[in-house]
């Protein structure tokens, strides 16, 4: 058998393997924007401390936030005269956002963007009580409006103050550091019908806030924390669920991997 020969038959052997490689190499760069998140909630009254808060949060599941064509485009950033027919959304005057106030919880590198942040909303109605949830979304910089976090539900009590309710989100990977606005949602919990919307027009709080993932930030203080089992829930469909539904966890891992990596060959 001539050298030529055998070539050409380890090049058809390995052909398969290849393409194989390119097209895993080719649907990771195509998901690299992929954004991964986790989010609890909780009546913003509760008496828990700050180390469970920790724990649940941990303990959450990992969502990722596969970008479509899908996502809610910023009207107020369209061209003036331009006309969305497809918005059905009407004010119901039954429900009022009184307040939302946001905190920023964990900046380890001290660079004043925070891979942690807290959203607490204060909803009123005219009803004696009403049963609700809210959905949150985020924006880059005046970029599509993309959802990434739903509440519990929960119950309203007229205009009380005591029911204020807080959505806490860990940017996990796939968000640079940059300013961010916030969105508020409000349903029913019963019908999921839409009842209002508020956001950083309405309050300064929910614009602009500092924020990327915990990626580029220091994640050395979980290191300490008991490992947890956590399930990661992705809105994919089709053949290739099972590849998105490890996919957010290999990203994390692998870019940890790469950091230490370079910081050990540094």
């Amino acid at each position: 058998m001539t050298q030529a020969h055998t070539f050409r038959i380890l090049s058809w052997l390995l052909l398969p393997l290849f393409l194989a490689g390119s097209i895993t190499n080719a649907a990771l760069a195509e998901d690299s924007s992929t954004r991964i998140v986790r989010s609890i909630s909780f009546a913003a009254d509760n008496s828990l401390l700050q180390t469970e808060k920790d724990q649940l949060l941990q303990q959450s599941e990992l969502t990722a936030m596969a970008t479509d064509s899908s996502s809610t485009f910023r009207m107020e950033s369209l061209s003036t005269g331009v006309e969305i027919s497809s918005v059905t959304y009407t004010y119901n005057p039954d429900f009022s956002l009184f307040d939302a106030r946001s905190e920023l919880i964990s900046d380890y590198d001290h660079d004043g963007f925070y891979h942690r942040f807290a959203i607490t909303i204060d909803a009123d109605t005219d009803y004696s009580v009403a049963y609700v949830y809210a959905r949150l979304y985020i924006s880059y910089e005046g970029g599509p409006w993309e959802h990434f976090a739903t509440s519990n539900n929960y119950h309203i009590y007229g205009d009380s103050a005591a029911d204020a309710f807080t959505i806490e989100t860990e940017l996990a990977d796939g968000f640079y550091a940059g300013y961010y606005d916030i969105r508020v949602e409000l349903f029913d919990a019963d019908y999921h019908h839409w009842l209002l919307s508020y956001g950083p027009y309405d309050d300064g709080s929910l614009s602009a806030l500092p924020l990327e993932d915990s990626y580029y930030d220091d994640a050395a203080p979980y290191i300490n924390l008991p490992p947890y089992e956590t399930e990661i829930v992705v809105a994919a469909q089709g053949s290739l669920h099972f590849l998105w539904t490890l996919l957010p966890g290999l990203i994390i891992t692998a870019r940890r991997w790469q950091g230490k990596k370079f910081s050990r060959n540094s």
